[in-house]
Parts: C-alpha cells; sequence; structure tokens
C-alpha cells in the first residue's frame, strides 16, 4: 500500500511540473505588456484587442517637438491626422499568434516616416522579441529587438508640461526628462521602428 502511494506522489508532482512548465511557456510567448525598442527611446504597451494583439505608445524618451509642446504625428499623409500627439498613438495592430513563438499579420506605423509597414514578430525569450516590418515580404525588411520592461513610472502625457519634472523615488534608468529639440531640428528623433531602406522596398 505504501508503494503504491508513492507511486501516486511521484506521478502528481510529474504533472503539477509539466502543467507548470506549459505555463511558463505560454507566458514567454505572449506580446502582451511593455515593450522598448531597441534604442531605448520609446516604450509601448501592447495588449489583446479582439482576438489580435495591438500597441500603443506609453513612454518617449524626447516627449516635445521643436516648438516644446507634446510631440505630433506630423509626417502622417492624412492632413487631418497631422495634429494627432504621438504619445497614446497606436503603432502596432493585428498581430495574431501563427505558431508558439511567433506572431504575422500585422501593421507597425512608423510616424517618423508617416508610413505603415507589414509587420511580423518572433519570441526570442519571455524578456525578448524580435519584430520585423516590411512592404512585399518579410526578406527585404527591417528588423530590431525589443526588450520587455516593467510599467514606467510616468506615462507620457498628451497635454503640454507644466514643467519640466522627474518623478520622486523611483528608479535612475525610468526617469523621465523633458527635453527640447534644438530649433534648428525638423525631425525629433522619436522612433518606435526602424523603417527598411529604399533598397529593401
Amino acid at each position: 500500500m505504501g508503494d503504491v502511494a508513492g507511486r501516486l506522489i511521484v506521478i502528481v508532482a510529474a504533472l503539477v511540473a509539466v502543467l507548470a512548465g506549459a505555463t511558463r511557456v505560454r507566458a514567454g510567448e505572449s506580446l502582451d505588456g511593455y515593450w522598448m525598442d531597441s534604442d531605448g527611446e520609446v516604450i509601448l504597451e501592447l495588449r489583446p484587442c479582439g482576438d489580435s494583439r495591438c500597441g500603443k505608445v506609453v513612454w518617449l524618451k524626447q516627449p516635445l517637438g521643436p516648438e516644446g509642446l507634446p510631440l505630433r504625428d506630423y509626417k502622417n499623409s492624412d492632413p487631418n491626422l497631422r495634429s494627432r500627439p504621438v504619445c497614446g498613438l497606436e503603432v502596432v495592430s493585428g498581430f495574431k499568434k501563427q505558431s508558439e513563438s511567433s506572431w504575422g499579420g500585422g501593421t507597425v506605423y512608423v510616424s517618423d516616416q508617416g508610413t505603415s509597414y507589414s509587420g511580423v514578430a518572433k519570441v526570442l525569450s519571455p524578456t525578448k522579441v524580435e519584430v520585423t516590418g516590411y512592404i512585399g515580404l518579410p526578406i527585404f525588411g527591417a528588423s530590431e529587438v525589443w526588450t520587455k520592461v516593467s510599467r514606467p513610472p510616468e506615462i507620457c502625457s498628451a497635454k503640454a508640461p507644466s514643467a519640466p519634472s522627474a518623478p520622486s523615488g523611483t528608479n535612475s534608468q525610468w526617469t523621465t526628462k523633458v527635453v527640447r529639440a534644438p530649433a534648428s531640428r525638423t525631425v525629433p528623433k522619436s522612433k518606435n521602428m526602424k523603417a527598411p531602406s529604399e533598397h529593401q522596398r
């Protein structure tokens, strides 16, 4: 009787370990959460939207344009959309799971160019995902690796700040400083995806 009970305990323990491992794998394949681009200039929040995944800008290293106001989507091909703020802008949409570690069928909007690209994503680890934006075929696109981060202590705002400030008691890694671009710069750098070069299109 003791041997039978011992075997049952071993079997139950093995099942628990398998289920726990499967849960960890599923968590590692998820796109949900906060992701920083490879240059550390923008953080996106990816979340479910129906049966796919979408993402919006929640943090910008340089949140203001040359005039000292919140950065706008001024390169959009639609004049009616050029006044919308980049902060809070949905720039990733329609990503659906294709296999255990890949997502596809999505769109990545590059506000620096005012252009949308087809997108695919490959989960490299629980904290790394490779995102490719392309026109035509993925092989001709441009890729970069995003890093999963904790929620930034200060979410960017579409409103003009009253005064530069840093959140108190936060990690210096996430200290958000208000940076005003030099007047001579007409195109502030605020990438959320590297665009494919001309020969790649």
